[in-house]
């Protein structure tokens, strides 16, 4: 069996760790996980709930923007010429 080329594994890895990176926000957003931080306490005058959901909100948001470049760079581009369109 013939060894892939480094570089088509980039892409096929940066779509499984955006997978993994859905599932895992699917998970901790599911109510029973996120019930745990039901506490009737507050940081800074914020409710725990609602810092606990901003705060797994934004690293999900800087997950994806992590994993945005390899997954862009990934993507086959189509680029026109005069034979018409070609794929690279």
């Amino acid at each position: 069996m013939k060894k892939s080329d480094g570089a088509f594994d980039a892409p096929r890895k940066a779509r499984r760790r955006s997978l993994a990176l859905l599932l895992l926000g699917v998970g901790v957003l599911l109510p029973p996980i996120a019930g745990i931080s039901l506490v009737d306490a507050k940081i800074a005058g914020v409710p725990l709930p609602l810092l606990y959901v901003f705060v797994v909100w934004a690293l999900l948001i800087t997950g994806t923007a992590l994993l945005a470049r390899p997954l862009r760079d990934g993507d086959q581009t189509v680029k026109p010429n005069e034979d018409g369109p070609t794929i690279t």
